[in-house]
């Protein structure tokens, strides 16, 4: 039995890299046409340039409420300040967001406990997320965090609702997220630019992550399928 561990993260981190893989491509081959529906150019670059320092709080909130409520793709989000604010400048703001986004969320559910926030978000997978967090830990966290297309935002609910101390699970999380936005920003700047060098650090940074996150999951034994199938525990 313990020799299936070991393909069920490998199959689930090829299908997630994949679904990855598509959704940049799928992003690259639309944001050009998206995008001037959206704002002119011209008119948005004197905004920016005349009200940075409003644009970069605008961001910030954005990423933040984004962790918190989900309103928009994180993904997108990314792009947006690596096309605006390059790839260096554009990661940190995105982080600084997310960063704030992701403390709230564990802090308010540590607050107001399970029976307020059960009413609101859904009930079987949180308990899902709670029943993986005692059995994994902060391996849970770190895994989740590095791949594409999980419930990250949830089990930053399902933290706070944890026994774990807030400051590690907080310091894991937040490290792992910074992955992502690096990757996002790679591609924004990307179509900033046009300059490939950004578009292979975000593939060099998928497939670091990828890789990471199979080798802890193999290590503690970790079927990736747990992390979405309502019956595993």
């Amino acid at each position: 039995m313990s020799r299936l561990h070991p393909r069920g993260p490998r199959v689930g981190l090829w299908l997630r890299g994949a679904g990855l893989i598509a959704l940049a491509a799928g992003g690259l081959l639309l944001f050009p046409h998206l995008w001037p529906l959206v704002a002119e150019r011209e008119r948005l670059e004197a905004w920016l340039a005349a009200n940075r320092a409003t644009g970069v709080i605008l961001l910030i909130g954005l990423n933040a409420l984004q962790v918190i409520l989900a309103p928009l793709p994180g993904a997108l989000l990314g792009w947006i300040s690596g096309y605006w604010f390059g790839p260096w400048w554009g990661s940190l703001i995105t982080w600084i967001g997310v960063s704030l986004g992701n403390g709230l969320t564990m802090a308010v559910a540590r607050v107001l406990g399970r029976p307020l926030l059960m009413a609101g978000l859904p009930a079987h997978r949180l308990e899902r997320m709670d029943r993986l967090l005692r059995r994994y830990g902060l391996v849970l966290i770190l895994i989740v965090f590095l791949l594409p297309f999980t419930p990250d935002d949830l089990l930053a609910w399902a933290v706070g609702l944890s026994p774990l101390p807030l400051g590690p699970a907080f310091a894991v999380s937040t490290l792992a997220r910074l992955v992502h936005v690096l990757i996002a920003n790679a591609v924004g700047a990307y179509l900033r630019s046009g300059d490939p060098l950004w578009l292979g650090m975000a593939a060099a940074l998928s497939l670091g992550a990828l890789a990471l996150a199979w080798r802890l999951a193999t290590a503690s034994r970790l079927p990736l399928s747990a992390l979405y199938d309502d019956r595993s525990g």
